[in-house]
């Protein structure tokens, strides 16, 4: 995966959150970005599809503890 991601797959130790994010990732990757029909495969509404990505942009642009420390 890109951006220094873990490769896909559930891992002992990998948290709720984590396998549902990498779970969304992956299934707009199969749909070719297509919300519409990644909402309908993960059986969730377009909206909660959209509010958990606008989720992880904002989690992935707040500085992380390291680079605070650098």
């Amino acid at each position: 995966m890109e951006n220094g991601e873990a490769e896909p797959g559930i891992q002992v130790g990998m948290t709720v959150a984590e396998m549902e994010k990498q779970l969304i990732h992956l299934t707009l990757e199969s749909t070719n970005d297509n919300r519409t029909r990644a909402a309908e495969i993960l059986g969730i509404s377009i909206r909660t599809l959209r509010n958990k990505l606008n989720e992880y942009k904002k989690q992935n642009q707040e500085p992380s503890l390291s680079a605070v420390n650098e």
